[in-house]
């Protein structure tokens, strides 16, 4: 689970992510949602979530390097039809609600996600409609949930069965109506998974790596495994 190209607690530096997705080209098999899982290598499912502007400047190009393929959790609302600053400006801009103070839109545009959608190394999923938590009272399920599938796929020509709960969060209500409309549910969990079919698929926080291949050393991976389980006995 990756979120910026940046330095800091909510991303890795360009030449980080460069490095873990060759540590990652080089030592395991790169999946999307619902395809086999080949072995013996490692499978490994990339996610980004929020689809800001430096997916489309900096980690494509590094999965096209490397020839590696990612999901990519787009919230609708957030989406605009042009950038309004270069992409420099974008990449450094903050803020709430997909804006800086300023009013730069630090996302992608639908342009630069029907680029991505179309060149065969993006899977696009739903992330809510506007990025709210789901598991608050009154949050619109209709609108957060169902919506989002038929405007991401309407609009990028692609089918959208995965959806990924922002911020991890989500209610029993929630989780329903997204079981009724996707064939994948992506929470966080810093769990291993066992397989494609799990009603909920665990994610491992990847910003703020230490080492491009230490989310994979032997002590990391034991971890991930004795949290499945413990995910599972505890009923998340």
């Amino acid at each position: 689970m990756y979120h910026r190209v940046q330095a800091g607690p909510d991303g890795n530096s360009p030449s980080m992510l460069d490095a873990h997705f060759g540590y990652l080209a080089r030592h395991c098999a790169c999946v999307v949602p619902g395809e086999p899982l080949p072995g013996p290598r490692l499978n490994v499912c990339l996610t980004f979530d929020d689809a800001y502007s430096d997916f489309h400047s900096a980690v494509f190009p590094l999965l096209q390097k490397h020839n590696l393929r990612a999901v990519l959790a787009v919230p609708p609302a957030l989406i605009g039809e042009k950038a309004e600053w270069p992409d420099v400006a974008r990449a450094r801009a903050g803020g709430e609600n997909g804006r800086s103070k300023s009013g730069c839109n630090r996302h992608c545009t639908w342009a630069e996600l029907e680029a991505l959608a179309s060149s065969g190394r993006v899977v696009i999923a739903a992330h809510g409609l506007s990025h709210t938590r789901l598991d608050r009272m009154g949050a619109d399920l209709d609108a957060e949930i169902s919506f989002p599938r038929e405007e991401l796929s309407g609009r990028l020509g692609q089918p959208v069965d995965s959806f990924v709960f922002p911020f991890g969060r989500f209610s029993p209500a929630a989780l329903r109506k997204v079981r009724e409309h996707y064939r994948h549910a992506f929470r966080i969990g810093g769990a291993m998974n066992r397989g494609w079919s799990q009603s909920l698929l665990y994610r491992v926080g990847g910003d703020r790596l230490g080492s491009p291949g230490g989310l994979f050393s032997t002590g990391r991976l034991a971890f991930f495994r004795a949290r499945y389980y413990w995910n599972r006995l505890r009923g998340r």
